[in-house]
């Protein structure tokens, strides 16, 4: 028996060797990491992506849920330069937006809101907070200036093909802005980092228009499905002087949106505590015999470079 591989391997391990130490002190490193690993996957799950059509009803496995058809949209944004007398929000009466709007507050920006981005004081500015509910249909609003605030047109008169502008537009004003929450649906962790949030325009006297690309989204995390919209973003910006050639533009931001008829399935799956449990088992016993064989080998090994230099 003293022979065979398993029992050379039991006898170094009875004997205390550096060689024997290292494999130990690797095996207990190797341990902790594979347990590591298998930890996080267990605690924090995979997420798995399908693609279905948003008919306003859906199911992940066996449990129904109902897609709303109207959609919160929360919104608060900061201009530097215009106070809230001179600012309006516009809504679109077709298109899924009459009776849009929750809440609407003008007021003026905290001194942090204008932080890092504007040396304007708080009492030049205004910042709109406001919640509004629309349809799931292509749509647009927009905040700018009223009537009253918003540059005069100049009249435009067609001679022999030219544009000639009959009275001077006036004065423009700054539209510079922030955007420091625009979501669909409430917060949840695919929509804490939506594309506008936190957006500063360039120097504006004009437009700046927001084209958005919503997709409805539905976690599922094994307990209760919610319901999520990311979105994309495209901006553009139009100055004052190309603003004058439209009698209904008006400067201020105009936000664009629509919603795409497709609905992302997002799943978190876990492994079972029977496999999590099988797993860990594995590592340490697959950890252990290979260091006890690692270990035999090194012995082996030795005794015999040993035997031959006596």
């Amino acid at each position: 028996m003293s022979s065979h591989p398993l029992a050379r391997a039991v006898e170094g391990v009875q004997e205390r060797t550096v060689s024997g130490a290292l494999i130990t002190g690797g095996c207990v490193l190797l341990i902790l990491s594979l347990l590591t690993g298998e930890l996080s996957s267990y605690f924090y799950p995979n997420s798995i992506h399908h693609l279905g059509v948003d008919d306003g009803d859906a199911s992940i496995g066996s449990r129904p849920f109902h897609v709303p058809d109207r959609l919160p949209i929360e919104l608060s944004a900061t201009f530097a330069h215009v106070k809230c007398d001179d600012l309006e929000l516009s809504i679109e009466a077709a298109r899924g937006l009459r009776d849009a709007v929750d809440r609407i507050n003008f007021r003026e920006p905290h001194a942090k809101e204008l932080y890092g981005w504007s040396d304007a004081s708080t009492s030049e500015g205004c910042t709109l907070d406001g919640k509004l509910r629309v349809g799931k249909v292509s749509a647009h609003f927009s905040v700018g200036l009223t009537a009253a605030a918003a540059p005069a047109k100049p009249n435009v008169i067609m001679v022999q093909s030219f544009l000639r502008q009959a009275t001077n537009a006036g004065p423009s004003k700054n539209m510079t802005h922030k955007v420091h929450v625009f979501r669909f649906g409430s917060r949840s962790s695919v929509t804490k980092n939506a594309p506008l949030d936190g957006l500063v325009s360039p120097d504006l006297d004009g437009q700046a228009r927001y084209a958005l690309k919503v997709i409805p989204t539905v976690l599922d995390d094994g307990w209760f499905p919610q319901v999520a919209n990311q979105y994309s973003l495209a901006e553009s910006y139009v100055s004052a002087k190309q603003l004058q050639t439209d009698s209904t533009a008006v400067p201020g931001i105009v936000f664009f949106y629509d919603f795409f008829p497709v609905m992302v399935q997002v799943k978190k799956e876990r492994t079972s505590i029977l496999e999590f449990l099988v797993s860990l088992c594995a590592v340490v016993g697959g950890c252990v015999a290979l260091a006890s064989l690692l270990d035999g080998a090194v012995f082996s090994t030795t005794k015999v470079l040993a035997g031959k230099a006596d």
